[in-house]
């Protein structure tokens, strides 16, 4: 399209400036832009205006010209790319229904904000899984993505995080229905723990949830506990936030209330670790007619019951090459009744031995004597954990040579008797269950299922980097986790409908961030390789598993990945360039495959 401008001069004559614009959209639904394909400059300069006319038509007229960018300029948005990754996502969440959950909030509550709620939280859970990082800087994300310019003011996002903390019961009952009837779910069984994330602060609250308590990861900072429900597909049910200061044994009763009430069980059957094994939550369990299934320990004043039987050989079962054994037998006990009765009641006991996990402590027992030797050489203290366990502090009388209380000097020495009698464990464990038809492989098949909490937890500290947090306030604080909360389950969907090819979090968030395109003159799309990463070669181990090998091949990990996500998602688009209908409407196609 030639464009003609009349522009004044600074003498006060006017002349026609002639260019060649064109029309485009930065993006499907935004309105129309022009730019500058091609300068000729003033018309009333040229020695002979026909002539030059003729070769400006002529210009506009080849379609060819339309590919030059020689008047584009950095940060112009003319070469900026833009990320449809998060389309992968997107259409997760619009499964999972938020937006009409979000939709219902506001007209019940009345909602009177300027502001998209719905559009808020997308964009906070969205980069929490491809880009961690603080509201405020997420905040200055949200205009990296293709087809979406939410338009959102900082200010804003804290306002929103006060709604979210009060819509976040009902959202966590409202996300169980969607996955209930997208993939069905099964609460015969939840799995629960617990774990803290830290702040970096100085001072816990004076009337708040920041505060000191036991560390899961040995820091002195303020802390909030979370407990979390999962089912046994590893996806998470509900979680909950306790004061940091909170014993992890006193968080499951009140959670178990709430979950079984929301989500409407009849009978639950409690997985968790020997953390919150005490008395008072098995006498709960049971009060309500649940059941469980828990570890128990062996080491300490708390072992002691089982030890005995322990190390007595007689009725262990041993398996073939004689690298596992275990007997399993019936307990009689008393807990007590809702009433505070004395209650006779029966549980099942396994106990078992594995070679390869004695063998392990065994190492590791030795690594902490040759440094507890080393330290009492040295003369050197440190905090009672690790090779300090097996340090042996003594008093001595100078004057009589005899170990007292009253003397100066300190007499340190290796254990060597705490670390015989802690060899006598090495490779044992013990699970209890209050469930008398299940033998013992059921039991530990049961039990086994705890470590997808555990690595939840992991995606949620180290991909998620839901710590250190950042927000203060009670209500930001919810917002922040129930955030962390529903990308995690967003995670867990994807991964859960890829089965055995199954990527880990970072191998999927760097395949999203790698689908890449730019917006090209005549409503093309342009779209980079999505790759950048060679794989290693791959072959069988003695099990018949395919693992990787120290040797690079010739394929693209990034590359290789991203296919199996569009399989996921039931797309197969792979063009360097295509028109922003035909890209459009692939986008619109995406949906995982449930």
């Amino acid at each position: 399209m030639i464009r003609k401008d009349n522009k004044v001069l600074k003498d006060g004559s006017t002349k026609t400036y002639i260019r060649i614009m064109e029309g485009y959209r930065p993006a499907p639904g935004q309105p129309p832009k022009q730019r500058t394909l091609k300068s000729f400059g003033y018309l009333e300069d040229q020695a002979d205006p026909e002539a030059f006319m003729r070769e400006v038509e002529a210009y506009d007229a080849d379609p060819s010209n339309r590919e030059q960018i020689s008047s584009n300029k950095m940060y112009s948005g003319q070469n900026r790319k833009y990320n449809y990754g998060y389309k992968y996502l997107e259409s997760v969440y619009s499964q999972l229904g938020i937006a009409e959950f979000i939709k219902n909030y506001t007209a019940s509550t009345g909602f009177r904000g300027n502001y998209s709620l719905d559009e808020i939280f997308k964009l906070l859970i969205l980069l929490r899984i491809l880009a961690p990082d603080s509201k405020r800087a997420s905040t200055q994300r949200q205009g990296a993505f293709y087809g979406w310019d939410p338009q959102i003011e900082l200010h804003n996002v804290y306002r929103a995080l006060d709604h979210m903390a009060q819509f976040s019961v009902e959202l966590q009952r409202h996300l169980d229905e969607r996955v209930k009837a997208l993939i069905g779910r099964d609460l015969k069984y939840a799995f629960y723990d617990v774990t803290n994330y830290f702040f970096e602060i100085d001072f816990p609250d004076e009337d708040g949830d920041r505060q000191r308590g036991v560390s899961k990861e040995h820091r002195v900072d303020p802390i909030v506990q979370m407990g979390l429900f999962i089912d046994q597909n590893g996806l998470p049910v509900s979680m909950s936030l306790f004061p940091g200061n909170t014993s992890d044994t006193l968080t499951l009763q009140p959670v178990m209330v709430d979950v079984k009430n929301a989500y409407q069980m009849q009978r639950l059957i409690v997985v968790a670790d020997k953390g919150l094994n005490s008395t008072k939550n098995i006498d709960f369990i049971c009060q309500n007619g649940d059941g469980y299934v828990v570890s128990q320990v062996l080491r300490g004043k708390k072992g002691k019951r089982y030890q005995e039987t322990l190390l007595d050989e007689s009725g262990y079962v041993w398996n073939k090459d004689r690298t596992y054994k275990y007997k399993l037998f019936t307990e009689e006990y008393v807990g007590k009744g809702e009433a505070g009765q004395p209650e006779a009641r029966q549980r099942q006991v396994l106990i078992y031995w594995k070679k390869a996990e004695a063998d392990m402590a065994r190492r590791k027992r030795e690594e902490k004597l040759k440094k507890a030797a080393q330290a009492c050489k040295n003369a050197a203290y440190g905090i009672k954990h690790g090779s300090q366990e097996y340090v042996r502090e003594e008093i001595l009388d100078i004057e009589t040579g005899e170990l007292e209380e009253v003397g100066k000097k300190t007499i340190r020495s290796v254990n060597l008797e705490k670390a015989e009698n802690d060899a006598l464990l090495d490779g044992y464990f013990c699970l209890m269950t209050s469930e008398m038809d299940y033998d013992a492989a059921k039991i530990r098949e049961v039990y086994s299922g705890l470590w997808r909490i555990e690595q939840s937890f992991r995606i949620m500290k180290s991909d998620l980097e839901a710590r250190p947090v950042y927000v203060s306030t009670k209500e930001h604080i919810r917002a922040h986790f129930l955030i962390c909360f529903v990308a995690l389950l967003l995670i867990r969907l994807v991964q859960h409908s890829m089965g055995s090819q199954a990527l880990s979090v970072e191998r999927l968030t760097a395949a999203l961030l790698a689908a890449n395109c730019k917006i090209k003159r005549g409503g093309f799309v342009e779209l980079d390789d999505v790759g950048g990463s060679m794989a290693f070669a791959k072959r069988k181990n003695k099990h018949g598993e395919m693992v990787d090998t120290l040797a690079f091949s010739d394929k693209d990990q990034i590359a290789c990945d991203y296919a199996l996500i569009q399989q996921a998602f039931g797309t197969d688009l792979y063009e360097v360039e295509i028109k922003q209908e035909a890209f459009s409407r692939f986008l619109k196609k995406i949906s995982l495959k449930l």
